[in-house]
């Protein structure tokens, strides 16, 4: 069951401060965090857990590597322009 481990909490270290399992499990896009095996491989199989759990396809889009903060940042630009710009 995909929620057994959704109570279990440990301290994000991109949040700086306590969250549960289930965050984790939703953080990015409705996919997991892509530092989950880092954070959780202490306090269970969190490999097995994601290959149970995850197909192929979304273990590849979960551990895509971020964008630069750069082409973050251009591209929200670029999106508010074109939101601007339909009004």
């Amino acid at each position: 069951m995909i929620e057994e481990h959704d109570d279990k909490t440990i301290r994000c270290p991109r949040v700086g401060g306590e969250v549960n399992f289930r965050f984790c499990r939703f953080e990015n896009n409705m996919l997991p965090c892509r530092l989950i095996v880092g954070c959780w491989q202490m306090q269970m199989d969190i490999s097995k857990f994601l290959e149970d759990h995850y197909s192929k396809e979304e273990l590849k889009r979960i551990f895509v590597p971020p964008k630069p903060k750069i082409q973050s940042l251009v591209d929200l630009i670029e999106k508010a322009k074109r939101e601007g710009s339909a009004e």
